[in-house]
C-alpha cells in the first residue's frame, strides 16, 4: 500500500493541536503588537546567493535547493529582513515582527523538524542595547502570555567570547567556539577531550592549550555573580563588559522579577552575530526556549549597511511543551428541535456571526448540516462548543433561544443578541 504521509521531518496539524497552535501565536503576536513592532513578511524562497551571504557550512548542507540550486527555502527570518532593510528605507528605529515556518534539511529527531515555526522580533538602526533590553523583556513578556513564568535569560557577547577563544587557542577560534557551545550538554571530561581532538602535535605536547582551557572552565564555574562575571568579561573586553552591565540595568527596569545571568559558555550557533547574545530557558530540564542578540554587518551584505539586533521563540518547542494544555471549548452550537424549525436555526447562526463580529469577539457558531435529531445535536455540540442554542416553535414565536451552558447544564431562554454576549465572553 502507498505512503501518503507528510514528507520526512514535517507534519500535518490536526485541528485540535492546530487550535492550540493559532492560540500560542495570537498570544505571542497580541505583546509584539503592545510593544510597538509591526508585522512584516517575505518570500518563503530566496536565491542561493542571498541565503549563502552569512550562513556558515553546516546551514549550506541544510538547504532545500530547487530550480537547479539556484533558489532555496529559507532556513531562518532575519537573513531575508536584512535582505529587505538594507534595499529599502524606513523611519529608524524599524521594529519588526514575524511569525512563519523556516525550512533546514537535517535529520528529524525528537523535538526537531525539517519545517518549523519561529515567531522573530527584530530592532534595526538602534545601535544602543536599549534594542537588546527590549527585546528581552518583550520576549519574555510573550512567554508568560502563554503561560510560562520564571524565565533566566543567558547573556553574553560575542566580542567577548571570541577574545576568550583567541587567547587560548589562537588559530582555531571557530572550534573552540562551537566547542563551548556544548558545555551543559556534555560532560567536562568530553569536553577536554574533544578540546584535545582541535590541537595540532605542537600544542599536545606543549600542554599550554589544554591548561589556558582548564583554567578558563575553572573559572567560570567557580564564580556565580554577575559583577563577578563582569570583573572577568572586563579583562578580555571592555566595551562587551560596558554592555553587558547596562543590558542587566535596563531589563530591570522592566522586570525587576526577571533572572539574567552572564554565562560565558554561550556562543549561539549561526555566523552572523557580532555583539550581545542571549537565550531563554524556562528551566535546566527544558533548556533554551528562544534567543537571539546583534548582527552588526549583515546589513550591509545586501546593500545599505545598519545596525540590527534580533529575538526568535521557538514555536515548536513551546508547544511540545504545551502539549498536556486543555483548551477551552468555545462557541455556540445551534440546534433545532425538528425539521421544520432549521430555516430559522439558519438565521439565529447568522445573527449570533453578526452580533459576534460587531463586537469583535469571533464567535465560533455552529449549525446542525446532517439532519440529525436533538439528542444527537447535544452530543456532538457538548464535544466542540461551549454552549447550545436550542431553538423550537416558543423560541421562534418569541425570537429568542434556549441557552444552555454544556458544562454547568444552566440554562435560560435569552435573546439572540444576549446569547451572543454571554457566549462570546469566552
Amino acid at each position: 500500500m502507498a505512503d501518503y504521509s507528510a514528507p520526512k521531518g514535517m507534519r500535518d496539524f490536526l485541528p485540535d493541536e492546530m487550535e492550540k497552535r493559532e492560540w500560542a501565536i495570537a498570544k505571542i503576536k497580541s505583546v509584539y503588537r503592545r510593544f510597538g513592532f509591526a508585522p512584516m513578511d517575505t518570500p518563503a524562497l530566496e536565491t542561493v546567493e542571498v541565503l549563502e551571504k552569512k550562513c556558515g557550512d553546516e546551514i549550506k548542507g541544510q538547504m532545500f535547493r530547487i530550480d537547479d540550486g539556484r533558489i532555496a527555502l529559507r532556513f531562518d527570518l532575519t537573513v531575508p529582513l536584512s535582505r529587505v532593510c538594507a534595499n529599502n528605507t524606513f523611519r529608524k528605529p524599524f521594529k519588526r515582527y514575524c511569525i512563519a515556518p523556516v525550512w533546514r534539511r537535517e535529520e528529524p529527531q525528537k523535538g526537531r523538524f525539517r519545517e518549523f515555526y519561529q515567531a522573530d522580533a527584530d530592532i534595526i538602526g538602534c545601535p544602543t542595547v536599549y534594542a537588546e533590553a527590549e527585546l528581552i523583556a518583550c520576549a519574555c513578556e510573550a512567554l508568560s502570555s502563554i503561560g510560562f513564568s520564571g524565565a533566566t535569560v543567558r547573556l553574553n557577547d560575542r566580542r567577548l567570547v571570541s577574545k576568550i577563544a583567541e587567547g587560548i587557542l589562537p588559530g582555531n577560534e571557530g572550534g573552540l567556539l562551537r566547542l563551548l557551545d556544548k558545555r551543559g550538554k556534555i560532560s567536562r571530561e568530553t569536553m577536554m577531550q574533544e578540546f584535545e581532538e582541535l590541537l595540532d602535535d605542537d600544542e599536545l605536547e606543549s600542554r599550554e592549550p589544554i591548561e589556558k582551557f582548564a583554567t578558563f572552565l575553572d573559572s567560570i564555574g567557580s564564580v556565580s555573580s554577575n559583577s563577578q562575571k563582569l570583573e572577568i568579561a572586563r579583562e578580555y573586553s571592555p566595551e562587551a563588559a560596558d554592555g553587558l552591565k547596562k543590558i542587566i540595568s535596563l531589563v530591570g527596569q522592566y522586570d525587576k522579577l526577571l533572572k539574567i545571568e552572564i554565562d560565558f559558555s554561550l556562543v549561539r550557533g549561526l555566523d552572523y552575530y557580532t555583539g550581545p547574545i542571549f537565550e531563554i530557558t524556562l528551566s535546566k530540564e527544558i533548556g533554551s526556549v528562544a534567543g537571539g542578540g546583534r548582527y552588526e554587518g549583515l546589513l550591509a551584505m545586501y546593500g545599505q549597511g545598519d545596525s540590527a539586533v534580533g529575538i526568535s521563540l521557538g514555536i515548536e518547542r513551546l508547544l511540545f511543551l504545551l502539549k498536556d494544555k486543555e483548551m477551552p471549548r468555545k462557541g455556540v452550537f445551534v440546534a433545532a428541535v425538528k425539521d421544520e424549525i432549521r430555516p430559522y436555526a439558519l438565521s439565529v447562526a447568522s445573527r449570533l456571526r453578526a452580533c459576534g463580529a460587531a463586537s469583535q469577539t469571533d464567535l465560533s457558531v455552529q449549525t446542525d448540516l446532517n439532519e440529525r435529531n436533538l439528542k444527537k445535536q447535544i452530543e456532538f455540540a457538548s464535544a466542540t462548543c461551549e454552549y447550545i442554542a436550542i431553538v423550537g416553535e416558543r423560541e421562534m414565536k418569541e425570537k429568542k433561544v434556549t441557552l444552555r451552558n454544556l458544562q454547568s447544564g444552566k440554562e435560560e431562554v435569552v435573546t439572540v443578541e444576549e446569547a451572543a454576549k454571554r457566549a462570546g465572553k469566552g
